[in-house]
């Protein structure tokens, strides 16, 4: 455990010592931050609208429909972009330095290595991406109260598909050298399974729902909501388990061609 932590610090410190990484932070507090504003914005228009106008009628007229739902889906969306450039240095950049080789020589297993790069850029992933949670003790400010149950349940929600975003994303960057190239294939591959459910309506019914269960959105929404399905959760874990298996096995055949 102790050679798995050692290399997630190493991992996390490099990230958190690069430039890059604040101009990172910058533009996803920045984009996350107008992201939320309008949503409230938005939903205290129509709150106003509908309170003087008794006749106007609004379907789920509440904080987490109208804000915190779609905040979250729309902060994912922005984590599809920037999780394969944060990714891509995680197996590409240090075969292009060597540095793989090295660790390697180390008395490190390769599930090691796999466990501790996953460890450090979830550790990446929180320093990122905590700060949001200040733009809901903002809101309480101007009236806006938002239950805290549900947004455990929808930041809990947010951190799993993140951290899928990043398994596959190590998976990807594993099987090149290069960097650019490492995030333009993630990019597309985490493409692919955010919008694959939406091509279930044009397949056969037993087509359609295999499309519909490969889907990261369709497992994501409830969660944004606050709805606990085990049935999400547990897709999200294996998700995760088996892109960390896949980064594993890739590994061992870099291993087995040396």
């Amino acid at each position: 455990m102790f050679r798995v932590l050692a290399i997630g610090w190493r991992d996390f410190s490099a990230y958190v010592r690069s430039f890059s990484f604040y101009l990172l932070c910058a533009f996803f507090l920045g984009v996350s931050g107008y992201f939320f504003w309008s949503a409230l914005s938005y939903f205290s228009l129509l709150s106003f609208q509908v309170a003087t106008n008794p006749q106007a009628s609004v379907e789920s007229l509440n904080l987490t429909e109208g804000v915190l739902s779609p905040f979250l889906s729309n902060m994912s969306v922005l984590m599809l972009l920037l999780v394969p450039i944060l990714t891509m240095r995680s197996f590409s950049e240090e075969k292009k330095l060597g540095t793989l080789e090295l660790l390697f020589s180390y008395p490190i297993s390769n599930v090691q290595i796999v466990a501790g790069k996953f460890l450090g850029l979830t550790a990446v992933l929180l320093v990122l991406t905590a700060p949001s949670i200040a733009y809901f003790f903002l809101a309480e400010v101007v009236g806006a109260h938002f239950e805290t149950q549900t947004l455990l349940v929808g930041y809990g929600g947010f951190f799993l598909v993140s951290a899928s975003f990043i398994s596959l994303g190590m998976f990807v960057s594993s099987l090149t050298d290069h960097q650019a190239v490492s995030a333009g294939i993630g990019f597309v591959v985490l493409l692919f399974f955010w919008i694959v459910g939406w091509m279930a309506d044009w397949m056969s019914p037993a087509a359609g729902s295999v499309f519909q269960e490969l889907s990261l959105t369709s497992h994501y929404f409830d969660l944004t909501r606050g709805i606990v399905d085990t049935m999400d959760l547990a897709f999200f874990v294996l998700f995760v388990v088996f892109f960390l298996f896949a980064s594993l096995c890739s590994l061992e055949v870099r291993t087995w061609k040396r």
